[in-house]
């Protein structure tokens, strides 16, 4: 069976036109589930018109604003195809990029994710698509910029790998990027969907600790499958770093090994609350 595309949307800006063309023309697919979690009237429009013009769209309405990983869970119960392909709303994909992700995946033996290979407006491998798991003290490091001593000192080295030598096939990493991954439909309902307690940001690197806690490998796959055109959202940058700060607080509340590595936790959600970048 063919790939469903999942698209998850809310204030995306004009870039979703462009998203949805390329998603339409992608090889492989065999439906295009687009969640419009609450849109203004522009974005509805631009949705609404490309349905029109494409039998395999199916535009799931109704629930609002109800946070990025509810929508996705929501779009997964009603696609129709497998595997299931998560696609940011201001992703441009290739081509030809489900069928090699598609492919990825049924190479690699059940259960498993595999993460697409992004790049940004120049080419360049896109940061967070290959990560370390990530921990308080990786946070702190990658927040206070001392990952750029990493070179001198080891204990400060990043949890984004993005800058590591291209593999040369799909290659096992700790976490992916949610902005563009594969898994098969009864392996996402068997970890039970992404984590709806996280609104917006930190959910892919959630399931990828929960894969990882079962022994699924979660693989990257070297491209480039497409571009990510960041900084499209119409949405205040504050608000989007408040809620990946209380996601990373999330994760590390609920990741954490002790009641002192949970309350260092804490401390770390409080500060990345205060010094997450506003733009």
């Amino acid at each position: 069976m063919s790939a469903s595309l999942i698209i998850v949307t809310y204030k995306t800006g004009n870039v979703l036109r462009e998203c949805l063309a390329a998603a339409g023309q992608a090889e492989g697919v065999s439906d295009i589930v687009i969640v419009d979690n609450g849109n203004p009237p522009a974005e509805a429009e631009i949705i609404d018109t490309f349905a029109a013009q494409n039998g395999r769209i199916r535009v799931v309405r109704g629930q609002g604003n109800a946070g990025f990983a509810k929508a996705c869970n929501v779009g997964a119960a009603q696609a129709r195809g497998d595997p299931l392909i998560f696609v940011n709303p201001d992703v441009v994909l290739s081509p030809d990029a489900i069928t090699r992700l598609t492919r990825a995946l049924d190479a690699a033996p059940p259960p498993a994710i595999v993460g697409g290979d992004l790049r940004d407006g120049k080419g360049r491998p896109e940061r967070g698509s290959r990560r370390e798991r990530l921990t308080s003290w990786r946070a702190f490091v990658s927040i206070t910029r001392l990952s750029k001593f990493e070179r001198w000192a080891p204990a400060l080295r990043d949890f984004n790998r993005h800058t590591d030598p291209m593999p040369g096939e799909a290659a096992r990493v700790n976490c992916i990027s949610g902005a563009l991954f594969a898994i098969r439909k009864a392996d996402f309902d068997a970890i039970g969907g992404l984590d709806e307690g996280y609104f917006l940001h930190v959910d892919d690197v959630d399931i990828c600790r929960r894969a990882e806690q079962r022994g699924w490998p979660v693989l990257f796959l070297p491209g480039p499958h497409g571009v990510h055109r960041r900084s499209s959202s119409e949405i205040d940058p504050r608000i989007v770093s408040a809620h990946k700060a209380r996601g990373m607080a999330r994760y590390f509340q609920k990741f954490g090994g002790n009641p002192i590595e949970r309350g260092v936790a804490g401390m770390v959600g409080a500060l990345l609350s205060i010094t997450s970048p506003r733009s």
